[in-house]
């Protein structure tokens, strides 16, 4: 069946245009018996599979029944709850719905290509989920990179270790998501460095690697003089091929350099050249970025509640956006910035919590141990 859509966090099921709410056992259910269609299941069967820490009655499944039916009146052409006289129920599933006929039309395929990377760029993560939600209607289909893109955006980062795709269609999500959880910025700079010589990873992903993400890596390492190297000569590179996505992040990798080195007038310059290229670039995450950066700026300058006040503006510019890997990486680097300056401050319990808070959300320890053994798997 085509593109039945389980949003666990609305207990709703899509399909097309029709969705259909649900309760929390309605939708447990149903999504029990979507996993084995055609399977007959007794109200026992049910009962252990749903009910299994409760004492319901067999009325309770058949209750359940009738409303799910009810319920998915508006989907009956594709999926159907049936009863098996004397045996139970059994959920018949339509295998033959066909697609769009747009799926194959190129250009309709191109369109959805350039409006999806606009999306992306000026960080309209509501106008995202809408195109990922509706690709059956507005008749294209999402590629792999694409897909990976959305599932990072939004933090579905246990996605990308299920095994369902090449580990080279994932290696580069799976670096940025080891870099951000993993405090050993080596250890993660071992590993991008370790992906680079691998002729299997994407060419496109080698680039961003190669001029931008090895070069974070470094400032956080404190390899100073080679980083100013790499970004002298990844400077160059994007203006010659005028690569205009990344010269917003150009400039404010060249910011974080100027912090470290605490160069007063070199960062006010800095601060400027950012401002203006953003106001020719309106990128909202390099926009949200730059906020975090003004709190920086504020840091260093003693004005810690100042400072607060921009780094919590920027966690609602990348909230808004739904990105979630700008907030991990802002606190990277307010944590790094905190530790590196003035590991005194009222400000650092603060953001350790924060820290704390979203390594809880995410499961981080068990990130950080699955990702690292399927990257010492591939990439040694």
């Amino acid at each position: 069946m085509e593109k039945l859509k389980w949003i666990d966090h609305e207990l709703k099921v899509k399909y097309r245009a029709e969705e259909v709410f649900l309760l929390p056992k309605e939708y447990q259910l149903l999504q029990y018996l979507w996993e084995r269609p055609f399977q007959v299941f007794s109200r026992g069967d049910l009962l252990d599979a749903v009910w299994a820490l409760e004492n319901p009655s067999d009325r309770t499944v058949d209750d359940h029944i009738y409303r799910l039916r009810k319920k998915l009146m508006p989907l009956s052409s594709v999926l159907n709850i049936a009863t098996v006289r004397g045996k139970g129920y059994l959920l018949k599933v339509d295998e033959e719905v066909h697609r769009s006929p747009l799926t194959k039309d190129q250009e309709v395929a191109s369109s959805a290509k350039v409006l999806f990377h606009k999306y992306h760029l000026y960080g309209q993560g509501k106008a995202l989920k809408v195109l990922e939600e509706n690709q059956d209607i507005f008749g294209f289909e999402l590629d792999v990179e694409n897909q990976c893109y959305l599932h990072f955006m939004k933090g579905d980062f246990q996605w990308f270790l299920k095994g369902e795709r090449s580990f080279w269609d994932v290696c580069y999500y799976l670096l940025h998501i080891y870099s951000y959880i993993q405090p050993d910025k080596e250890k993660s700079l071992h590993f991008f460095e370790k992906a680079l010589a691998e002729e299997k990873l994407p060419e496109s992903h080698r680039a961003e690697i190669r001029l931008l993400n090895r070069l974070s890596l470094l400032i956080f390492t404190k390899r100073l003089h080679e980083a100013e190297v790499q970004l002298s000569a990844s400077k160059k590179e994007v203006e010659h091929r005028g690569l205009q996505h990344m010269f917003p992040l150009i400039l404010l990798t060249e910011l974080y350099l100027a912090f470290l080195k605490n160069e007063k007038k070199a960062i006010e310059e800095k601060m400027e050249e950012v401002k203006g290229t953003l106001e020719k670039y309106p990128y909202s995450r390099e926009q949200a970025t730059f906020v975090i950066m003004k709190g920086v700026h504020c840091f260093l300058n003693h004005e810690e509640s100042k400072a607060d006040r921009f780094f919590q503006e920027g966690f609602k510019l990348f909230k808004e956006a739904k990105y979630i890997p700008g907030l991990l990486i802002s606190l990277n680097v307010i944590l790094f910035f905190i530790q590196e300056f003035r590991e005194e401050s009222d400000l650092l319990p603060t953001y350790k919590k924060m820290w704390q808070d979203y390594a809880s959300e995410y499961r981080f320890s068990e990130l950080t141990s699955h990702i690292k053994s399927k990257l010492d798997c591939y990439l040694n």
